[in-house]
């Protein structure tokens, strides 16, 4: 049988077993910094952004040699994590091939209005979480997702992770690797057209990196710590010698920790772990920029959202003061996310989205937003409400690594309370100052699984695309994995101008026009929505000639009288 936890199960659950209050004393105060470590702090930030591994690695060193003299206690931050233990996995598990959804229409925004697609199947079986995350140095979209196998045979859990090298059109299922050890989470980071790193935890409580080679597709893993139950991981921004993982994540006392990996090791041998004083859990963190590290939780006792920030790379003497975002005595605040835009640390702009809903009541939950803005403390900002018919669940959020950029992508599950409709997905844009209108995903009559959240992303053409799971059992556990991305097509009045006409179609050289008004411009786009040819015309009739262009299906956006309309051609 499935063991699926569903969105209401986990709000109502009763946690015991730890009576202490969130600060457990363990933080440690950190002295004032000499002129001499001031300065390898400062050289440290400038290595992260232009260093080798091998200067990062040595600039940690000094900062440890440096604090010796100072306070031990603090050098002793600056250690390995030494786990002794090997990863639960059996690798090379036999694939199932490829599978090839329809067309994904143009989506060049001037002229054209947003849509969601059919819902893509990838896979037609049972569905435990899913994450995505997409290499921008690439394009290459990869989504995860793993099985929880609850049996008596000794069959294992597995993980799939597919993928997709042409924008969401097909994707393969690339990889599948059996975990000895039943899965609790997974979250994917790319790393520079050089790996995919699947983080995770397993019941045994060992937090894991598994790294694929994304170009021959060799497979490594690491144990990172043990004793964790929840983890939040990101990486920094790409195209550096020094691009690492970080993480914050909670042990089984629910103290909270911060670890870091080595730079130039691909987010393998994790070092200088800390303790940032509290006891938590539902813990996520974000990078952010030159920097800029982020954490939030739910405090284990006062049940107060909190958050945290390290201005220098998850360095574990840098961490600032716990922060309380929403007080658990008036709020209560559930699986919240976090989220930083590519702006500096001084210049921040941080988001934090949980479900929420006035402490002690029973009332549904709304989805309730928090931005930090230039160091400052948290504000409330509005999300979303459902009004009384149903909860806003399980919110995921993803921004890309590079910049400069605002734009971050949100979804959120809309799970209806008394199940009298199904279950949907919302994708939500943040664009820098607010949110904009918010977009149905799900196709009509289908039931979203509201035990997990609906990963989001974007396409290589810069709009927003969800991967999620579907429902049997009467909603009780997810099947079926799916894909969907936002579409941009031509409206209906914009399709054709009357007596415009182009041949022949389809061309290998030269494609002809005439109209009976003066063309005023042309424009060819790919199916992914990459502009290919532009030419101005001025006049009624031309031939343009497209010799080099790719042979392949590409839209045709022509302007007469200050008006777009789109045609379909083919290059042969």
């Amino acid at each position: 049988m499935k063991n699926a936890i569903t969105f209401l199960m986990c709000s109502l659950c009763i946690i015991t077993g730890i009576a202490q209050s969130d600060l457990t004393g363990n933080q440690m105060v950190i002295p004032e910094r000499t002129p001499e470590l001031e300065a390898l702090y400062q050289q440290a930030k400038a290595l992260e952004q232009n260093g080798t591994a091998a200067e990062i690695n040595a600039n940690r060193l000094a900062i440890k040699n440096a604090w010796q003299d100072i306070d031990p206690n603090v050098a002793a931050l600056y250690k390995p994590i030494v786990t002794n233990r090997l990863p639960e996995t059996v690798e090379n598990l036999p694939i199932n091939g490829i599978y090839t959804p329809e067309v994904i229409k143009e989506r060049d925004g001037e002229g054209f209005i947003p849509e969601w697609g059919t819902d893509k199947l990838l896979r037609n079986d049972y569905v435990d979480a899913v994450d995505m995350d997409i290499d921008r140095i690439s394009d290459i979209i990869y989504i995860g997702m793993y099985e929880n196998i609850i049996d008596f045979g000794g069959t294992y859990d597995s993980i799939f992770i597919y993928r997709s090298q042409d924008g969401g059109l097909t994707f393969d299922e690339w990889k599948k690797v059996a975990v000895t050890a039943p899965m609790r989470k997974m979250q994917l980071v790319t790393y520079d057209d050089s790996y995919l790193v699947a983080n995770l935890v397993t019941e045994s409580k060992n937090f894991q990196a598994w790294r694929w080679d994304t170009h021959t597709g060799t497979f490594d893993a690491q144990v990172i710590a043990t004793d964790v139950i929840d983890f939040g991981v990101d990486t920094n921004y790409p195209g550096a010698a020094s691009q690492r993982s970080f993480a914050t994540y909670n042990k089984s006392n629910q103290s909270t920790y911060s670890a870091r990996s080595t730079a130039g090791s691909y987010g393998f041998d994790w070092v200088d772990e800390t303790a940032l004083g509290i006891v938590s859990e539902q813990i996520e963190f974000s990078y952010g920029l030159n920097g800029g590290c982020y954490t939030a939780f739910i405090g284990f006792n006062s049940r107060s959202l909190r958050a945290n920030a390290n201005d220098n790379y998850n360095d574990p003497a840098s961490w600032g003061t716990n922060e309380t975002v929403a007080d658990g005595g008036t709020t209560e605040s559930l699986n919240p996310t976090i989220r930083a835009t590519r702006k500096s640390f001084a210049s921040d702009e941080v988001l934090i989205i949980a479900s929420s809903r006035a402490a002690g009541t029973s009332d549904s939950y709304i989805g309730q937003a928090y931005r930090r803005e230039n160091g400052a403390a948290y504000a409330p900002i509005n999300y979303i409400s459902a009004g009384t018919l149903a909860n806003i669940a399980h919110i995921d959020t993803w921004m890309s690594k590079t910049g400069p950029t605002e734009i971050l992508e949100t979804s959120y599950v809309r799970d209806d309370i008394d199940n009298s409709s199904d279950d949907q997905n919302r994708s939500f844009q943040y664009d820098g100052n607010g949110f904009g209108p918010f977009e149905p995903v799900g196709d009509s009559g289908f039931d979203v699984f509201d035990g997990f959240y609906s990963a989001v992303a974007e396409t290589p053409d810069n709009h927003p695309c969800m991967a999620f799971a579907g429902t049997s059992g009467g909603g009780s556990f997810g099947f079926g994995l799916y894909f969907d991305a936002q579409n941009f097509i031509a409206g209906v009045e914009e399709n054709s101008f009357e007596g415009f006409k182009f041949y022949p179609n389809p061309a290998q050289e030269v494609l002809n026009l005439s109209a009976k008004n003066t063309i005023e411009s042309v424009s060819i786009f790919s199916l992914l929505g990459q502009k290919v040819f532009e030419t101005s015309v001025g006049q009624n009739e031309t031939s343009i000639n497209i010799a080099s262009i790719t042979p392949g299906v590409y839209l045709m956006k022509a302007m007469i009288d200050g008006n777009y309309a789109t045609y379909k051609i083919i290059k042969q």
